[in-house]
């Protein structure tokens, strides 16, 4: 298995570094009911001020393109896939989606890293099938109020859409597996599923429900 380190490394890192790190005291753990009380909050700043938010799709996605030149994957026929490099591959993607909702900061909640898999799901498929999924993914997070349904639409619409559209199946799996981690995730821990928001009074690193 022939590997390009200079591509590979950055890749791994991108994908594997905790977004949890990327957080500074000053965010809440929020659910996606709370977003209700926020026009009642005097922010100081938007509740979406945190950089990380913006960073986990661009992130989700320079890594898996970064890997998938650095394992020379680019093949559109299965049978010329290397089997080693794409298994390396679908262990790292799938890693990477435990990392991402790993917290320190509440031991009943995980992150729902729904920037870093929509940026996963724009690099594995293509931009139609994307597109669809990530659409029927936000469908399903306004419909159900909850950062779970944005991974269970985006789970179903990757699996129905990409397979329906043609999209490779080897590049669907990982797509949708990376979907189904934090369900899993939250199912198996019994932890609710929330997202960073800027917190309104100073430096404050809490759930707010």
């Amino acid at each position: 298995m022939t590997i390009q380190w200079s591509l590979f490394v950055p890749g791994v890192v991108l994908l594997l570094f905790p977004a949890d790190r990327l957080l500074s005291a000053q965010v809440r753990l929020r659910t996606f009911e709370s977003f209700r009380n926020l026009s009642t909050e005097a922010t100081f700043r938007p509740w979406w001020w945190v950089p990380a938010l913006w960073l986990d799709p661009l992130r989700g996605f320079a890594g898996v393109w970064l890997l998938q030149r650095a394992l020379a994957l680019g093949s559109a026929e299965w049978n010329l896939v290397p089997k080693p490099a794409y298994g390396l591959l679908l262990g790292l993607v799938l890693l990477s989606g435990y990392a991402q909702t790993f917290t320190k900061r509440d031991d009943e909640v995980m992150l729902a890293p729904v920037g870093f898999v929509a940026g996963v799901i724009v690099a594995f498929l293509p931009g139609l099938v994307a597109t669809l999924a990530l659409v029927m993914a936000a469908i399903g997070l306004f419909a159900f109020r909850g950062f779970h349904a944005f991974f269970s639409g985006g789970l179903v619409a990757v699996t129905v859409i990409g397979l329906g559209l043609g999209a490779p199946f080897w590049w669907v799996a990982p797509a949708a597996g990376v979907c189904a981690l934090p369900i899993l995730g939250g199912v198996l821990s019994r932890r609710t599923l929330e997202i960073p928001t800027r917190g309104n009074h100073g430096p404050v690193a809490q759930r707010t429900q």
